[in-house]
């Protein structure tokens, strides 16, 4: 992997000016098409592959923003002869090399007069005539457009961190700052750039439009962690359909990590690349949200406290739903909170990550989530067990007379 970033770093350091996209991919027009449709796009980037990305823009002497470029047969054969000694790194997918090298170079074989092009889509949503763009905004799949809105958030979240922000009180004990707004305007605005008919639901501006898609965002979760500078917070983004949680990602601003799922597998990018999220009680850490009513016990404030908890796991108090993206990662063994949190734009995003990679998910009462309040999202079915019955005695109370 050193290799790969060592090379990556060669090839951005040997452009001025070079800024990597957003997204990009490369794509063939088979001459027999009077336009760029989608599908001719078999694979696109979104934040991620940044050695492909620079490698093509060697080849076609793209430096920023957002354009298209056309490759002759020879620019793509060097694209692919540039980019080919990543391959010895086995460890690590190479879908845009085999996207090159084993699909678009055969059928420009096969149809000599077909286009190829390069497309490169900047950081700044930006409007273009060349229809080879258009085309490559619609064939995003939806969770290449979740990432794409959750890192653009992300982005504008680490640019302010540590700065003089401005709070706007929500209640004695909660705020909002000009990060959090600003972060939901750049996600709102990247997912209207590919998504413009969805519905959009925010924590900072509420609901609009009335598609059956809904795009659920905290743009900053973790708000009062953050600005304590204590960087301990997340951007979540998830796409709601009648069929479910479609898509969701848990952007870290911090640490620039990425924790995404397309609803069948759940993934951690980094770097510009994916490794599977893998699920582990080894940590014994039990994250707990202990942000409750006033006026009588609930089960997180409880639970903390309580010895028997404290004799088996580690209790740790993150005060952001990153830690249930850290439950699909292995770094934390548990998470439990209460509430009701069908629809949540806090914690949608995190229990999808959760249910894919494979944790048990239930209510407080072990049911299916959201039949009752809470959450129990464990490792394992052996920690999940446990931290029923410890929660147990803990939800009766917190239900009162």
């Amino acid at each position: 992997m050193d290799d790969i970033l060592a090379a990556r770093t060669r090839f951005e350091t040997a452009i001025d000016g070079w800024a990597p996209p957003a997204a990009h991919g490369v794509g063939l027009r088979p001459s027999a098409a009077p336009d760029h449709q989608p599908e001719h796009f078999p694979l696109v980037n979104a934040y991620g592959h940044r050695l492909p990305a620079v490698v093509i823009a060697t080849v076609v002497g793209h430096t920023a923003g957002t354009a298209a470029y056309r490759l002759t047969r020879e620019e793509l054969e060097r694209a692919i002869e540039l980019i080919s000694p990543a391959e010895a790194y086995l460890d690590y997918d190479h879908p845009n090399l085999g996207s090159w090298r084993d699909r678009i170079l055969p059928a420009l074989t096969e149809d000599p007069e077909a286009e190829v092009v390069a497309v490169f889509i900047g950081e700044e949503p930006e409007e273009s005539p060349d229809p080879a763009i258009d085309a490559f905004r619609a064939a995003f799949p939806d969770h290449a457009v979740a990432i794409a809105a959750a890192t653009a958030g992300a982005e504008v979240v680490r640019k302010m961190y540590g700065t003089d922000l401005s709070h706007f009180d929500k209640s004695p004990t909660d705020f909002a700052t000009e990060a959090d707004l600003a972060s939901e305007k750049a996600i709102r605005e990247t997912i209207a750039t590919y998504r413009p008919e969805d519905a959009f639901e925010g924590e900072e501006t509420g609901r609009s439009g009335d598609s059956e898609r809904r795009w659920l965002v905290d743009p900053l979760c973790g708000t009062l962690n953050y600005a304590a500078q204590t960087p301990l917070a997340a951007v979540n983004v998830a796409l709601v359909t009648p069929n479910g949680v479609e898509t969701a990602v848990s952007a870290d601003p911090i640490s620039e990590e990425i924790f995404w799922t397309d609803s069948a597998s759940a993934w951690l990018r980094q770097g510009g690349g994916d490794t599977v999220l893998t699920p582990s009680p080894r940590t014994r850490l039990v994250d707990i949200q202990c942000d409750g009513m006033l006026d009588r016990p609930f089960v997180g404030g409880q639970l903390v406290a309580d010895p028997r908890l404290r004799a088996q796991f580690g209790p740790r108090v993150m005060s952001s739903a990153l830690a249930v993206a850290w439950v699909s990662a292995g770094r934390r063994a548990a998470y439990v909170t209460d509430g009701h949190l069908d629809g949540s734009v806090h914690f949608t995003a995190g229990i999808a990550l959760c249910q894919a990679a494979g944790c048990v998910v239930t209510d407080l009462n072990g049911d299916p989530i959201h039949t009752g309040r809470g959450m129990i999202a464990a490792a394992d079915a052996a920690t999940h067990q446990l931290l029923l019955d410890l929660v147990r005695p803990h939800l009766a109370a917190a239900d009162g007379p």
